[in-house]
């Protein structure tokens, strides 16, 4: 379980590093991290349909795998890479979940049949969650080994950045990191959640990550399912919780690319690596490139899916509701 009071980030050198409770995640391993190569990232011009975002994960590390067997020490964290994007309208369903019989459908897919997203069961953690647009997802793919990090404490550092940009950089009162009662996430009050975390792992190197809500358009796709498996926690957003603290005049406009960029700092900042365009880095680096080019493969599909489709819709289509 993560630890449950999270303190703050501390600047205390030109990296800033996360203070926690609990002992053994007080800190990132700063020399370890010191040594690594830049982290590189990704922020997507198209929302991804699940599928798209899921290969493309996928074969990341594929790559990533080729890349450590062929030249362990070479490729020590070259391919730490984070993706920041939005979904086109999708619940899922981690591995963990306990369904029922798989020739029948899950009983939250029932729930939101025809309603205009589509429904898959993945291999993170976690229980049934929706993705779609105003919401922000990052997919970290990172060696945790060559970082010497903890999936517990990742989770919890994951954790601790997105509770502490709620609270520091936006203002935001009352923010609860994890729950009370230990749910992992970031809750704006014990009945409310803005922030979800569920990740898998493959040889150590993780996939999956977290979604926040940046604006209202998630909300009505949240209230048709049990979220998460928390029957007496709903969905709320950033910009709902701004304009509750009346917060929304003095921080502009808050979109899910603003909240992108906000973010990528604060991932080299939280385990003391610089954190560089993807796109930067490329030449003679054979494992770069081949990331790169799998993440413009994702960006050209997700494309050409999105004008096929004709766009996305805002709302559930509660009418064809199963």
């Amino acid at each position: 379980m993560v630890s449950r009071s999270i303190t703050r980030l501390i600047q205390q050198t030109s990296k800033r590093q996360v203070s926690l409770s609990s002992a053994t995640c007080s800190t990132t391993n700063s020399s370890a991290s010191s040594s690594l190569p830049p982290l590189k990232y990704h922020i997507f011009k198209e929302p991804l349909p699940y599928p798209v975002g899921l290969k493309l994960q996928n074969d990341i590390i594929n790559v990533r795998l080729k890349a450590k067997k062929d030249d362990p020490v070479g490729s020590r964290g070259e391919g730490d890479v984070v993706l920041m994007l939005e979904h086109t309208p999708t619940y899922t369903t981690g591995r963990r979940d306990n369904s029922p019989n798989p020739n029948e459908l899950h009983p939250e897919e029932k729930k939101v049949q025809n309603v205009g997203a589509d429904f898959y069961i993945t291999k993170r953690g976690g229980q049934v969650t929706y993705h779609g647009p105003g919401q922000l997802v990052g997919y970290p793919i990172l060696d945790l080994n060559v970082m010497e990090t903890s999936t517990r404490c990742y989770v919890e550092y994951l954790q601790a950045m997105l509770a502490e940009y709620a609270r520091d950089d936006l203002g935001i009162k009352n923010v609860l990191a994890p729950h009370p009662d230990g749910h992992v996430g970031c809750f704006a009050s014990p009945n409310e959640k803005f922030a979800s975390i569920g990740i898998h792992l493959s040889h150590r190197i993780t996939s999956h990550g977290f979604a926040m809500n940046i604006n209202e358009k998630p909300i009505k796709w949240f209230d048709l399912v049990m979220a998460c498996g928390l029957n007496d926690v709903k969905a709320i957003s950033l910009i709902q919780l701004l304009k509750r603290y009346q917060l929304n005049n003095q921080k502009g406009s808050l979109t899910v690319e603003k909240v992108a960029k906000d973010l990528i700092p604060k991932f080299g900042e939280l385990f003391s690596r610089d954190i560089i365009p993807l796109s930067s880095e490329i030449e003679d680096k054979t494992e770069i490139k081949q990331i790169n080019e799998l993440v413009q493969r994702a960006e050209v599909e997700a494309k050409a899916q999105n004008q096929k489709s004709n766009g996305w819709p805002d709302e559930p289509d509660l009418s064809r509701k199963g």
